[in-house]
């Protein structure tokens, strides 16, 4: 049975939230769509500036990249987290 949560929290310190940690395969692959979308939007960015002299659409499509990856992480990290268990509480648990 796949776990219906894909975040948990990560608490340290005086024991506020200071962010969410991926704890199953669907949470990894958001993080790595996030990071492979930024990637590639520099890339293309630079690609279009360097050799077709079209640097405007390549920040478009830069920003356009970086929205999406970023959207998708903070909507992952806002509705697939574990109120619950920490990161820590999931650790414990092996």
């Amino acid at each position: 049975m796949a776990n219906k949560y894909w975040f948990a929290r990560n608490r340290r310190g005086s024991g506020y939230a200071k962010g969410v940690m991926p704890i199953s395969w669907e949470g990894r692959a958001v993080v790595a769509g996030f990071v492979m979308a930024m990637i590639a939007g520099g890339l293309i960015m630079l690609l279009l500036g360097l050799y077709a002299n079209l640097m405007a659409l390549g920040i478009v499509i830069y920003v356009l990249l970086a929205i999406c990856g970023a959207g998708t992480f903070i909507w992952a990290a806002a509705t697939k987290v574990d109120p619950e268990k920490t990161m820590a509480d999931y650790q414990a648990e092996g």
